[in-house]
């Protein structure tokens, strides 16, 4: 998993260098590229790789979408994050990979479990054969909601607690590292990083973040692809 600081910035002309100087020092074409623009919801789809190059180049051409989906190796999936998981899924034997956004969102919706469906379906893909990442994202001490709409839900249940000062501590990757259990990936196949990235300052953090404009506020990328 790679993870770079882009630049607190609007000018998506600096942004666009960040992207690039980025994408050089791993060796990665930047039109080789797909970029997402995440919806927050549970919406995934194939990778098209005519979408390579622009969909990073023009913020307009981004791909609304929450998880994206290739076998096609020399295309790179490229996430933009800070707060919510980047997760990569990769079946070893099928050489399929994925790219998912999972915030507290859709660690709700479970979109993990949806986007393996898919991967049975188009690939064939067997949990068994999985390797899942978890990449830098607020973590359940740093993530605190004053009233969160799922304290009702049984689900969510063993990853709410009460806070000292108020509100409930939010345990998304928790709940996340369950669903990929629960649909058969083995423990030892799931690679979590541990970074809090609301202590961790090397990386932008938008609950750190959050007093300051959205267009002020920075994201730091997750790119992966076969080679």
């Amino acid at each position: 998993m790679a993870n770079a600081i882009l630049g607190k910035t609007a000018d998506f002309k600096k942004v666009l260098e960040s992207r690039e100087n980025f994408l050089d020092k791993l060796g990665i074409p930047i039109d080789h590229c797909i970029c997402m623009q995440v919806l927050g919801e549970d919406k995934f789809e194939v990778a098209d790789p005519s979408s390579a190059g622009a969909s990073l180049k023009d913020y307009k051409k981004a791909i609304k979408t929450d998880a994206l989906i290739t076998d096609k190796s020399g295309l790179y999936l490229f996430l933009l994050t800070a707060d919510c998981a980047p997760v990569i899924l990769f079946d070893r034997v099928r050489k399929t990979l994925c790219l998912v956004h999972v915030g507290w969102k859709g660690a709700d919706l479970e979109i993990v479990k949806k986007v393996l469906r898919k991967l049975k379906d188009l690939y064939g893909s067997e949990p068994k054969d999985l390797v899942a990442g978890i990449g830098p994202a607020a973590r359940r001490n740093s993530y605190i909601k004053e009233n969160p709409s799922q304290i009702s839900d049984i689900k969510w249940q063993p990853f709410l607690e009460k806070a000292t000062n108020g509100g409930y501590k939010v345990d998304f990757i928790g709940l996340l590292k369950k669903q990929l259990l629960d649909v058969g990936i083995k423990g030892e196949n799931i690679f979590d990083c541990g970074i809090d990235t609301v202590k961790d300052t090397r990386f932008f953090s938008h609950l750190r973040e959050s007093k300051l404009p959205i267009g002020a506020q920075g994201r730091f990328a997750c790119v992966v692809g076969l080679k």
